[in-house]
């Protein structure tokens, strides 16, 4: 039995509780027995060496929970089951071993716990005690066999219970060597993990991976940042738009890369324009590698590269060499011609004939040079012009497209209570913004089973655009200060919803840059009501 301390209040050690638990079955066992002996064969009680036996016995259980065990050496513990067999000896003397039964439960403790040494000597006692047993009370044969049977079957029970031990002893020993290794196993890839994901979030390329249905499994810093998704709820759609062509018509959500991956397609270098929260465009490349595992479901990464710079770099490579084209085409056409003049003059020497026409031969030669730059790197990077009217029922509907899945997981209906169209004054790209920060609102306060209505009222001179949930809405005294940055209203700070309190700030400046006003009503309690109002185009108002 290994020693251990008792903790500071008073908890009995592993060896005290083994100590109590083996003598204590002994001790019931004879008390037992006595009993049954008093009603049945009371005369027993007579003989001295049994009743002797008995206090033994009774004596050494008392010993047994009174001695603070964790205390003394190892080997002290031997000398309770020791005394057992002395006790029981008493107790089986002349009664031609018909207690002698009661040694097997020492036997088995010393055969436990300690060497074979000792076993041995025990055996060795019992052994004594059957001779002069035997000598003092034998009648015969019959007798004699008696004893050895016993005597064998005790040595056998101890050699049994000491092998058996032994094998425990080092099962035991296995596996706590065993759970050493997993659990420095286990340390060992936790850290390569976290070593991993600090490489990941130290990387300046978006990284997302997903399951084989989909599921996101991990998404590092520059992937939550440029999508401006929530690191809380990364299913959320992020806040940035994707588009096919910059300032094109904007992705379907079936056609965006990450869904594209989360089906399990692969692609390498696909390009897409993506239009963040700051109202910046960022020229993106997208690809897929598929992770396969002999100990892991295979899974799906999504890289993501910015190759914003790049395009700029072609963009600035395309101004040059247009600028350098146009600079140059002009002197060598003023070169070229005046030598073709030069040539067409019949007193012409020789050899200023021959000179000119190296001159004009060089400038051709020029001229062919800086066209085939120029239609090399054409192409690159075309900025269009901010268009200057957009239609809103367009807008809204791509937007509503990225969200539903959203309000659906959260059993919010959307009622869709719009125009077919309805043009206005202002950039998609920036009005695309705001709708998304409406509608993310919108979705995001409302409790599972509310609403979300959209309408729209086309009047002569503007467009009325409104979104009412029936959300958590707002206290009243937080109304004035919804739009300031970083406010949150005290309703959305209890619903401990995440948020940053930017997105109606954004909101206002967007319509606001576009010639229109932002609105909001609300109760505590009863939802939220945001009106939009936006121009329309000239063209359109009625005269």
């Amino acid at each position: 039995m290994r020693a251990l301390e008792v903790d500071e209040g008073s908890t009995p050690s592993s060896r005290t509780r083994s100590v109590w638990l083996l003598q204590l079955v002994l001790g019931a066992s004879v008390v037992i027995t006595v009993l049954l002996t008093q009603a049945l064969e009371p005369s027993l009680f007579a003989v001295w060496t049994f009743s002797t036996g008995v206090g033994v016995v009774i004596a050494l259980t008392a010993v047994a929970i009174i001695v603070p065990w964790h205390r003394l050496p190892r080997s002290a513990v031997a000398i309770i089951p020791f005394g057992d067999i002395i006790g029981i000896g008493l107790l089986s003397f002349g009664t031609d071993l018909r207690f002698g039964f009661f040694w097997v439960f020492p036997i088995t403790w010393i055969a436990t716990h300690f060497a074979v040494t000792l076993l041995i000597s025990t055996l060795a006692t019992v052994g004594v005690i059957i001779v002069i047993d035997a000598a003092a009370n034998g009648s015969g044969p019959a007798t004699a066999l008696r004893l050895i049977v016993v005597l064998l079957s005790l040595t056998f029970i101890g050699i049994t219970a000491y092998l058996s031990s032994r094998q425990t002893r080092a099962f035991k020993q296995l596996l706590r060597r065993q759970a050493s290794r997993l659990q420095g196993t286990l340390q060992r890839v936790t850290g390569q993990e976290r070593r991993v994901s600090q490489v990941l979030n130290g990387l300046d390329t978006g990284i997302a991976r997903m399951s084989a249905d989909g599921e996101v499994l991990a998404l590092n810093d520059t992937y939550l940042s440029l999508y401006g998704i929530d690191r809380d709820e990364p299913q959320r759609p992020g806040s940035a738009v994707e588009y096919a062509t910059l300032r094109g018509e904007p992705l379907s959500e079936s056609e965006r890369p990450f869904a594209r991956a989360a089906r399990g397609e692969q692609f390498d270098d696909e390009r897409v324009w993506l239009f963040d929260v700051d109202g910046a465009w960022h020229a993106l490349s997208a690809s897929t590698r598929r992770l396969v595992s002999s100990d892991e479901p295979e899974s799906t990464l999504l890289i993501v590269h910015d190759i914003t710079a790049l395009i700029e770099a072609e963009r600035a490579r395309e101004r040059l060499a247009a600028t350098v084209s146009h600079e140059l085409r002009n002197p060598l056409t003023a070169i070229i011609g005046h030598a073709d003049l030069a040539l067409d003059d019949p007193d012409l020497s020789p050899k200023v004939r021959e000179q000119l026409e190296v001159i004009a031969g060089a400038g051709e030669r020029m001229q062919k040079l800086i066209s085939e730059i120029l239609a090399n790197s054409r192409g690159v990077f075309r900025e269009k012009d901010t268009p200057k009217t957009a239609d809103a029922m367009r807008i809204i509907a791509s937007s509503l497209e990225s969200f539903r899945p959203a309000a659906a997981s959260r059993r919010v209906s959307i009622i869709d209570d719009l125009p077919d169209t309805a043009e206005v004054v202002g950039d998609a790209f920036r009005l695309r913004q705001a709708f998304d920060n409406i509608l993310s609102n919108a979705i995001k306060y409302t409790p599972g089973g509310g609403t979300v209505r959209l309408s729209a009222e086309v009047g002569d001179e503007s467009v009325v655009l409104r979104f009412a949930d029936t959300g958590i809405g707002i206290p009243a005294e937080d109304l004035p200060r919804i739009f300031d940055p970083y406010f949150r209203s005290r309703a959305a700070r209890d619903s401990s919803t995440p948020g940053t309190g930017l997105g109606m700030g954004i909101v206002r400046g967007i319509v606001e840059e576009n010639g229109g006003t932002v609105s909001l009503e609300s109760e505590l309690g009863s939802g939220t009501t945001v009106t939009v109002v936006l121009p329309i185009p000239l063209k359109d108002r009625e005269e």
